[in-house]
């Protein structure tokens, strides 16, 4: 009897320990990107941070996404010794959050109906076309029955620089639109002081890698323990790396265009103007359906 009631408290006293680690991402994306800031989620984790005193934050309880919701938690992030305080909550976050409020009662999970006003059926692609300010939009056009077609063999992706858009052509057809973004026409260097043309290079290329979860190589992180040194190009890290640690810049659902480092890519910064340093970054959900649906020797037209 004891033993079991020892094992029901011990039960009992673990239920929110992993709470956040059972949920997605949240952040200032919309669904179109890797966050849907589900309700219950960001509920508790309001509720969370207002039981911390170190924070001393008075959140509203409404399980809305928005800036007063992001500050706390950067303020979390940095109390607590996170390496970036950006107001994501990723894998990391996440598994502080589970560490330092094992012990926060949340209420029950309620089921809410997403209502996104952005949300339209189109019956073709050229009715999304016709409704849709490419430029501009985050919009994305999905047919879903071509693309159970998709086999890899028949099909084809076209990037438009000018639209910041991707295509996803099986057997001739779109089966995907999407936003994306492109090389930047001047990228600020940090380190260096110095812009640099980094546009995405025109033409026909193939993919000729894919690799589901990818560090890059060049881009990335040098870490003295817990603490940021330099951020960027490792080619043009000029510092002692002795002691240092290196991170490469996550490239999940990586797809190679180039010799030269070029491919697609997901990425959290989707943008609706060129800034990259010449990769072309997907939103996330969009990168797995490319990837899912292409091969190496799938031919890419980067056009403008």
């Amino acid at each position: 009897m004891i033993r079991t009631i020892l094992v029901i408290f011990l039960v009992l006293s673990t239920l929110n320990a992993g709470y956040f680690g059972t949920t997605n991402d949240m952040c200032d994306g919309n669904k179109y990107f890797q966050c849907e800031n589900n309700y219950n989620a960001v509920r508790n984790l309001q509720i969370a941070l207002n039981s911390d005193k170190k924070l001393g934050v008075k959140l509203k309880v409404d399980g809305t996404w928005g800036e007063e919701t992001k500050s706390a938690l950067m303020a979390f992030q940095e109390n607590y010794g996170l390496e970036k305080a950006d107001g994501w909550v990723g894998k990391r976050t996440k598994e502080k959050l589970d560490t330092i409020y094992s012990k926060v009662k949340f209420p029950k999970d309620i089921k809410v109906v997403e209502n996104y006003k952005t949300k339209k059926c189109y019956s073709c692609y050229s009715d999304f076309r016709q409704n849709v300010n490419l430029r501009k939009s985050f919009e994305i056009y999905e047919d879903k029955k071509l693309l159970k077609r998709a086999n890899g063999r028949n099909t084809k992706l076209t990037v438009d620089v000018s639209e910041q858009r991707v295509r996803l052509y099986v057997d001739g057809k779109v089966a995907l639109c999407s936003p994306c973004t492109t090389g930047a026409k001047r990228k600020f260097e940090p380190n260096t002081k110095i812009y640099r043309d980094k546009r995405t290079p025109m033409g026909t290329f193939k993919i000729t890698e894919k690799i589901a979860d990818k560090r890059s190589s060049i881009f990335g992180e040098y870490y003295r323990g817990k603490k940021l040194v330099y951020k960027g190009d490792k080619r043009k890290f000029s510092g002692n790396k002795k002691g240092l640690t290196y991170q490469g810049a996550s490239l999940k659902n990586w797809m190679r265009l180039t010799s030269s480092g070029i491919g697609l890519h997901a990425s959290k910064y989707i943008k609706r103007y060129p800034g990259t340093n010449g990769c072309i970054r997907l939103p996330y959900k969009v990168s797995q359906t490319i990837f899912k649906n292409v091969r190496q020797g799938t031919p890419v037209s980067i056009v403008n």
